[in-house]
């Protein structure tokens, strides 16, 4: 079994007093980023500026086979580290869905050698859903992307967030 390797990196935006330069020094563009939910897990990459975020795929959490599909995805957009959206409650504290988000990393973290990272996910479903009614998409629609398109929304905080980031 692979040696857990999850690192806890927030922005400033979170609160958060990690020493971030150091933690961030093993990351590397192209990045991949998870919207881990109860029922699905959207998926993002970026390329290797790091310019924008687009959501490419929609998992079912509940299907046992996800974190190999991630890796797959993983192999086939070149990504070289993994950012998880952590799910912040507005004041900062974690609940329960913040830890069924780090077991679900944990889990994903024992398959790969790739760095796997947190990024405080507040607000970002409803940016990504402010962001498709924008577009002219139906309710429908936007149900059916709102995952991914939250996972694009996770990673460009994270990029945006962290300059220090090259391919």
């Amino acid at each position: 079994m692979k040696r857990c390797r999850v690192s806890v990196l927030m922005t400033a935006k979170s609160c958060s007093t990690t020493n971030l330069s150091t933690q961030t020094s093993s990351l590397v563009l192209p990045l991949l980023a998870l919207d881990i939910g109860g029922k699905r897990i959207g998926v993002a990459v970026c390329g290797r500026l790091g310019i924008s975020a687009r959501g490419i795929a929609c998992l079912h959490r509940k299907d046992n086979g996800w974190p190999g599909q991630v890796l797959k995805l993983v192999r086939e957009y070149g990504c070289r580290g993994i950012v998880a959206g952590l799910p912040k409650n507005m004041d900062g504290t974690e609940g329960e869905q913040a830890a069924d988000c780090r077991a679900a990393a944990n889990e994903l973290a024992v398959q790969t050698d790739l760095p796997v990272v947190f990024q405080d996910e507040r607000l970002s479903s409803w940016t990504a859903r402010e962001r498709l009614f924008a577009q002219g998409l139906s309710e429908k629609k936007v149900r059916a992307k709102i995952d991914q398109t939250a996972a694009a929304v996770i990673l460009e905080d994270f990029v945006s967030a962290h300059p220090e980031i090259k391919e």
